[in-house]
């Protein structure tokens, strides 16, 4: 109890609470495992969660009467007049079979670690080199101080991962959108405490390194867009 308590005042009080965390200089390992134990369940849970909106999709999407060909057909037998609606009928009963419940759970056991790990790495990999180019990084042995400053965030973070579960419940997602989103910005910025505690710098550093990491993603993932619509748009020769 006494762990959830340092961690719940790590969200309302980040820059003593990792203060005092960094102060105890926890190994990589023992952080590591603390960040599993504490998001791979929620992850598992978003996945069940996601698991179940993709399958309600994919069964409105195969029946040629449901809401979604109720709405989409007319628009296709506009653009084009031919169309037969046993042609799309029989193109739907060809599609494939959504996975078992038993398939998608077992892997669901693999997807919720195998995540956890990838956002943990990602993370440290982006902040630290934005934390380097704010001057914030002092030796060569700074990336493992990283790993574990990113791992206490991400076991802090664990509030707001539960609580972005809200958005996946049916209608709520959208009324809920904007409180969400303001959540997420907080614990995304809770890091650059983090980095600031466990490197030694002052918080805005830290905070400033994880905005520069969300605006150079953003770029990237941009641009990223921009060259596919160039090569989708732009007739070859």
């Amino acid at each position: 109890m006494g762990f959830l308590v340092r961690l719940w005042h790590c969200v309302f009080h980040p820059e003593r609470g990792f203060a005092r965390v960094a102060e105890e200089a926890p190994g990589l390992w023992p952080s590591l495992g603390r960040m599993f134990l504490l998001r791979v369940p929620v992850a598992y849970l978003a996945y069940v969660l996601l698991a179940a909106q993709a399958l309600h999709g994919y069964t409105e999407l195969k029946n040629p009467d449901g809401e979604i060909w109720r709405t989409v057909l007319p628009y296709l037998q506009q653009a084009s007049p031919d169309l037969e609606f046993q042609e799309v009928r029989a193109l739907l009963e060809q599609l494939p079979h959504f996975p078992a419940w038993g398939t998608l759970l077992a892997w669901g056991l693999l997807v919720a670690p195998v995540g956890i790990l990838g956002l943990w790495m990602h993370d440290a990999a982006w902040d630290h080199g934005c934390l380097w180019m704010l001057g914030g990084l002092k030796g060569r042995k700074e990336f493992r101080t990283t790993l574990v400053a990113e791992s206490e965030a991400l076991s802090v973070g664990v509030f707001g991962a539960a609580l972005s579960l809200l958005g996946q419940i049916p209608w709520a997602g959208w009324i809920l959108s904007l409180p969400l989103g303001i959540v997420g910005i907080w614990f995304w910025v809770l890091r650059g405490f983090s980095l600031a505690a466990f490197h030694g710098v002052p918080p805005w550093k830290g905070v400033v390194a994880t905005l520069l990491h969300a605006f150079l993603a953003g770029c990237c993932l941009l641009g990223l867009i921009g060259l596919i619509a160039l090569l989708l748009l732009v007739p070859v020769g």
